[in-house]
């Protein structure tokens, strides 16, 4: 079985970030931290696993789990947007946030420039005491 991918330093980073007790652990810990984010990525991996494929001829964006959010299959030329990860611990701030990427004419995720990094706009998901930008975001 391969390893799994743990989060970003930068995404825990930002998880602790000015939150006294995040999740709602009492302790604050890291440990509770990184148990949410781990079933999401399960729960997001059976999705992908068990969702239909896209009924579309041709070329589309693959479905996968970024390490932020899981993605559906994207039509190409068209933005995708998904809810705001439940295992953020100002979720509940942000409750109606959506994150978006870009499937590009060509059926291929939109990568930020000069990178080979995926682009997405998560400035709808940020913390409010977080300000505009995040990091990893154009």
């Amino acid at each position: 079985c391969p390893a799994q991918p743990t989060p970003p330093v930068y995404m825990l980073s930002m998880m602790f970030y000015g939150m006294e007790y995040p999740f709602g652990y009492s302790d604050g810990s890291l440990s509770g931290v990184m148990q949410k984010w781990k079933e999401y990525q399960l729960q997001c991996l059976k999705y992908l696993y068990e969702a239909p494929p896209i009924v579309a001829e041709g070329k589309f964006c693959n479905r996968t789990f970024d390490n932020y959010a899981c993605w559906p299959d994207g039509l190409p030329g068209t933005y995708v947007n998904v809810s705001c990860p439940w295992y953020l611990p100002w979720a509940n701030t942000v409750l109606h946030g959506q994150v978006y990427r870009f499937c590009t004419p060509e059926g291929t995720w939109l990568l930020k420039e000069n990178s080979t990094l995926p682009w997405r706009n998560l400035s709808e998901c940020e913390a409010s005491d977080q300000g505009t930008e995040s990091p990893g975001t154009k």
